[in-house]
């Protein structure tokens, strides 16, 4: 495989007796995978083996901050935190209630017995003397 480039966005890669154009800039590739995947596949970056040849170069530290060589427009620029903070605490659900179903009266228990409002059948002591009836068993 060899890797030509034209510009610093485009190269030429020959790979397997075919030629690709690839445009880092616009992320296009002449087979058009590279507008699918996302990778350029003919260039091999991501592969093991070019991973491993990355350290093969010696790295030497930096210079003093006080040797650097900084461009003044760079120098100058500056770069605030984001203005958003994300409040404390669980996220509120997507909906809120509307005022009418805030307002709404919950449902009341109901005696499974008598079919009355306001006991169950577990409480027999509130219920009335028809609920209870001399064969008719809560449990």
């Amino acid at each position: 495989m060899a890797v030509v480039p034209s510009t610093d966005y485009i190269y030429s890669v020959s790979d397997e007796g075919k030629t690709y154009i690839i445009c880092l800039e616009k992320k296009t590739c002449s087979c058009n995978r590279f507008q699918v995947d996302g990778i350029p596949t003919h260039m091999h970056f991501y592969k093991p083996e070019t991973i491993l040849k990355t350290y093969e170069v010696h790295v030497y530290p930096l210079p003093d901050k006080s040797e650097w060589n900084i461009p003044e427009h760079i120098a100058t620029e500056v770069v605030l935190p984001p203005k958003y903070k994300r409040p404390l605490g669980r996220p509120k659900k997507q909906r809120e209630k509307s005022f009418s179903e805030l307002s709404k009266r919950k449902g009341t228990n109901s005696c499974s017995t008598c079919g009355q409002r306001g006991h169950n059948r577990q409480f027999m002591s509130n219920c009335n003397t028809e609920c209870i009836g001399p064969n008719t068993s809560h449990y």
